[in-house]
């Protein structure tokens, strides 16, 4: 995630004097997490089109072990039902990742690519006719409406929940405290850093806004909820289109410094390590 620039902000909280007070105390809390050795979480999103789940693991500086939901493209080369939201990556780092598939763990870029959906449909009802089976005409197609189709948020890309409370530490606009419970509002950079996640290419976030609870166990964040909105310029198959985002996101950290998990010597490989 491409937060680092604004952590600069974030440097006078942690100056001897940083306990000073409840608010202080909140801002380590969050920034706490980043110095877990490794920890678990799941995360629920919900936006203008879906409700989904992330289910990961990670170790500092090193690989993430993760469940989530694809998008359209990479799940139509999986060859995977859109009922199947739980495909598993190997993350190193924020972009670079291998998928889990019946050959192995491949890089996106290594799965084959695959007819339109309109022609695959064709050779099906042409092999269907060649067996000497009835060929019956296509379905009519859905009434045309004028209301446009939802747009889902949803990336190939990694957003951990430290980088995540280090973007809310870094680019608050407010901050209150009270009984445990952290609340607060965003600025514009920090709540497009938190919409769009790393390696976006084809996604621009144009404005945003956005804001934030968490919740404090001790002297650590356990759980916290962003709200975001805002305008994206998104690269369609048709060309270009500014569209406007909702999205609700709640995430609740676990087993910090006890998470495990395995990376397999072939995702290894194909991930450079």
């Amino acid at each position: 995630m491409k937060w680092f620039p604004v952590l600069g902000c974030a440097l006078p909280f942690l100056s001897p004097h940083a306990g000073a007070g409840p608010v202080e105390d909140a801002i380590l809390a969050a920034m706490r997490l980043s110095e877990q050795p490794n920890y678990s979480w799941v995360t629920t999103v919900t936006d203008d089109a879906r409700t989904y789940e992330i289910f990961g693991r990670t170790v500092r500086g090193g690989y993430s072990r993760v469940k989530m939901p694809v998008i359209n493209s990479l799940r139509r080369q999986l060859g995977r039902s859109v009922t199947d939201t739980q495909i598993e990556f190997i993350f190193r780092g924020n972009v670079a990742c291998v998928v889990e598939t019946e050959h192995g763990w491949r890089r996106p870029d290594e799965l084959p690519l695959l007819p339109p959906e309109d022609a695959a449909a064709g050779a099906s009802s042409a092999t269907a006719g060649s067996r000497g089976s009835i060929v019956r005409p296509p379905p009519a197609p859905p009434a045309r409406t004028d209301a446009p189709r939802a747009y889902s948020n949803l990336q190939l890309g990694l957003s951990h929940p430290h980088e995540d409370l280090g973007v809310i530490v870094a680019s608050h606009e407010s901050l209150t405290v009270e009984d445990g419970v952290v609340s607060g509002t965003l600025t514009d950079l920090g709540a497009r850093l938190l919409l769009v996640r790393d390696g976006q290419e084809k996604i621009t976030p144009l404005r945003a806004a956005g804001t934030f609870t968490l919740w404090l166990r001790g002297d650590a964040i356990v759980k916290y909820r962003l709200q975001l909105h805002g305008s994206l310029s998104v690269q369609l198959p048709g060309g270009p289109r500014t569209l406007e985002v909702n999205q609700v996101s709640v995430t609740t950290v676990t087993d910090a410094g006890t998470t495990s998990f395995t990376v397999p010597e072939e995702a290894r490989a194909r991930l450079g390590g």
